[in-house]
This record gives structure tokens, sequence and C-alpha cells, in this order.
């Protein structure tokens, strides 16, 4: 009778155990579900975001007009990815990779991302051979350089531009200027509310340590462009982006 009290007890205290170790791997993941990776060598510490938008001359211009453009929105898109001064071991960043693009569609014009252009003059050109197609990757360098796609391996600044094409056009002979920028959109029909659009995408930072993944929404452009010309957006908060290990 004893020996099955022990035996019992012995029983409970190891079911016990379990529970415990169950619960406490439990609270672990989910913790971590929400919260991510907290000390990576390398974070995304400041996300910044230009909004305007441009004409682009149409190359069949038959009756002369003096201006004839297609007018494009465009949201130049700045990820600061900075080193870690908290992490004890030597990394160094081997890429950071933009890729899985998902827009929500806005109700005038067709969403589009472009790389930098990596020739003189512009730094985007809307050639199709500067379209992401699915991804974008910068390479861990020396020193960082958008046109090339290199970023410094102890941090830097990674750029993309998310356009809105056929937004309208301008087709006339009265002004005798213009400007680039949002409030050239007012000569077309089109409203702020017919521009808005989310855009999501994962941003991948490698390093010698290991693989970082988070995902960034957007929603564009950012101000009153219509008024403003240009609008700026500055998150330097971006806690709120939850990273997650990858197997490299």
């Amino acid at each position: 009778m004893e020996k099955d009290k022990k035996e019992k007890l012995k029983l409970a205290v190891t079911l016990a155990f379990i529970v415990i170790a169950f619960g406490i791997a439990i609270t672990i993941m989910l913790k971590y579900s929400q919260e991510g990776e907290t000390n990576m060598p390398f974070n995304l510490s400041e996300i910044i975001v230009v909004s305007s938008a441009e004409g682009v001359t149409k190359e069949e211009n038959p009756d002369n007009y003096k201006w004839n453009l297609d007018i494009m929105q465009y949201n130049d898109i700045y990820l600061q990815i900075a080193k870690n001064e908290e992490y004890d071991k030597n990394a160094y960043i081997e890429s950071v990779t933009i890729e899985n693009f998902s827009f929500t569609n806005p109700k005038i014009g067709n969403t589009r991302v472009y790389m930098p252009n990596s020739t003189e003059g512009s730094l985007f050109t809307y050639d199709n051979s500067y379209l992401i197609q699915r991804s974008l990757t910068y390479k861990g360098a020396e020193n960082s350089d958008t046109k090339t796609l290199k970023i410094s391996s102890q941090g830097g600044m990674v750029l993309f531009r998310a356009t809105n094409t056929e937004v309208g056009e301008y087709v006339s002979n009265d002004d005798a200027e213009i400007s680039h920028n949002g409030t050239l959109i007012t000569k077309t029909n089109t409203t702020l509310d017919d521009l808005k659009y989310t855009i999501s995408f994962d941003i991948v930072i490698e390093t010698n340590i290991a693989k970082y993944r988070g995902n960034v929404s957007l929603e564009l452009p950012c101000g009153d462009i219509l008024t403003e010309g240009t609008s700026q957006l500055d998150q330097k908060d971006c806690s709120n982006i939850v990273f997650k290990r990858e197997n490299m």
C-alpha cells in the first residue's frame, strides 16, 4: 500500500512537471510570436517615405502641344538598417532583401515598384529594366551605394520607389511653366482618395550570424500631396515591426 502511494505521488509530480514545462514552452512561443527577436545584430531603425508626383513626357505628340504628359504618383521608401551597439558578437550584413510585395488597388492607376537607376541622370527612371519583379537585394559592402545596390556591412540605407502609374494626363498649351510635384495632379479629375492604397513587403536582413524576416505595411501616398506638392513620413519607432529568425 505504501509503495502504491509513493508511485502515485511520483507520477503526480512527474505530470505536474510536464504540465509546467509545457505551459512555459507555450508562453515562450506566444511571446516570440508577438515580439519576435529582441536582440538582433542589426535593426530596422527608421522608415522614411517621400510622396510626390511628376509628369513624364509622352513620346508621341502629333499636335505639338507644349505640355503632353503622363502623370505618375511616386513614393520613395527609405529603410535605415542600424547596428545594434549592445549586440556582443562580431556581426556584419551580408545582404538586405525586399520581397513579397502586395498591394491594395487604388481607385485610379496601377501600382509598380522600381529599383534605383544605375546609370547617370535621375535616381529613378520608368524603364521596364528597373522594374522589381519579385525581389530587390542590396549586397553587403564596404560602403553603401544605392545606384549599385550596395549597403554597408555595418549598416546603412536601402531604397526603392513605389509608383502609381496612369494617374492621369496633362495636355495643354496654356501654362508658361508647371511644377513637377503632387500639385500637378490637380490638373486632372483625380482626387487624393482615388490615389490611396496600401503596400506591404517583407524585409530580410541576412547577417553572418543569422537571417531575420519582418513585414512592413505602409499607407500611400503620405500627406496631402495635392496641396503640399511633396509630403514626407519619418517613422523613427519601428518596434511594431516583428522580426523572426529564419534558417540560412
